[in-house]
């Protein structure tokens, strides 16, 4: 008999790498309630579990547009908001669904994408952001260190999504974990015929912090020969716009009918950012094309120099522009970025997943 499982994730949001894993691992257990501190049910639509979907707090647009400034009162809610008894809880966290726990204080299995950015690995990138709030920021993290490290003393197991965020789950937490790489869905992700068409692609949320997309779009200002599509939204919008030269092309939100192909036809991914593992660079080889990386985080378990792609040193634009500069799309086999790819199959990471989840009974 299967232990019922209850699945509980950050928040619904926006449609993102975080989002793409546990909806794969939702798969596995179909009748597990899905619940999250806030989203939006659009979104649960998109990851196949909107007819189990609950959420701590409405869906009212103030709530949504504030839902990052609400951050410091989300382990007050989930300490008063325990969850339905389960034989077991499976979390999804990249800041506080590690907090969640249920009624009958069910084990929990945490699928970990990283440790709370804001408290952990980028305060100081956070703090630059907030301008004259800069000064509560240094306060308000060691708060939610102290905070984070207790809550995380309650988790049954980790699972770090991979070996950078398992080293910080040990540094941070004092936990060991086992790491479990995330799914690429290599039916959908998949080559196309014929060569690529040029251009540049950087695809994700346009959230400064963490993203660096400024970095990207700043360097194709010094490349007026090279073309940059850009593929995704977020808050850094409206800057990044207003740098950009003429040769970078903003998209907006893009769903996968049109990202597959963006990927497909695209000379190389530009990933700047230093990721807790990376979904796009793997997706992108899934579809045969290489990647340029900023040599640090996940980046370093999935592309390899010289076979799917490069790497630049510095998160710097003056790096990424050299790297392109260096670059040459058409010195990598297809057919052999592909292969590299399909060690992340969808497949494997739910068979691991469920027998992680059959290990905790």
């Amino acid at each position: 008999m299967h232990p019922r499982v209850t699945i509980a994730h950050d928040n619904l949001y926006w449609y993102g790498g975080a989002e793409r894993i546990i909806a794969t691992a939702a798969t596995a257990f179909p009748d597990a309630p899905f619940w999250t501190i806030i989203g939006k049910r659009e979104v649960a639509e998109r990851m196949g579990v909107a007819d189990r979907y609950h959420s701590l707090l409405p869906e009212w647009r103030p709530l949504l547009s504030s839902y990052r400034k609400l951050a410091p009162i989300y382990p007050s809610l989930l300490r008063a908001r325990p969850l339905p008894p389960t034989d077991l809880l499976l979390t999804s966290s990249f800041a506080f669904a590690h907090r969640f726990r249920t009624e009958n204080d069910a084990p929990q299995l945490c699928y970990c994408y990283s440790p709370l950015r804001f408290a952990w690995s980028m305060t100081e990138q956070y703090r630059m952001e907030l301008g004259p709030a800069a000064r509560l920021a240094g306060g308000l993290a060691a708060l939610m260190r102290r905070s984070d490290r207790r809550a995380a003393q309650r988790v049954t197991r980790y699972i770090a999504e991979s070996r950078f965020i398992a080293d910080q789950i040990k540094r941070f937490y004092g936990r060991d974990s086992e790491v479990i790489y995330p799914p690429v869905d290599c039916e959908k992700f998949h080559p196309a015929e014929g060569s690529h068409d040029g251009y540049y692609l950087f695809c994700g949320r346009l959230v400064e912090a963490y993203k660096r997309p400024s970095l990207v779009v700043s360097a194709f200002r010094d490349l007026p020969d090279e073309r940059l599509v850009v593929a995704g939204d977020g808050p850094a919008m409206p800057e990044l716009k207003r740098r950009a030269g003429p040769n970078v092309e903003f998209l907006g939100h893009v769903g996968d009918a049109e990202l597959i192909p963006l990927m497909q036809r695209c000379a190389a991914v530009v990933f700047p950012s230093c990721d807790d593992f990376g979904l796009i660079p793997v997706e992108a080889m899934a579809c045969g094309r290489p990647a340029l990386a900023y040599a640090a985080g996940g980046a370093l378990e999935t592309v390899v120099a010289g076979r799917t792609g490069e790497f630049f040193a510095e998160q710097t634009a003056v790096a990424v522009r050299d790297a392109v500069r260096a670059f040459d799309p058409d010195a990598y086999d297809p057919v052999a970025i592909r292969a590299h790819a399909e060690a992340w199959r969808s497949e494997r990471f739910v068979s691991e997943i469920v027998a992680a989840v059959e290990g905790l009974r």
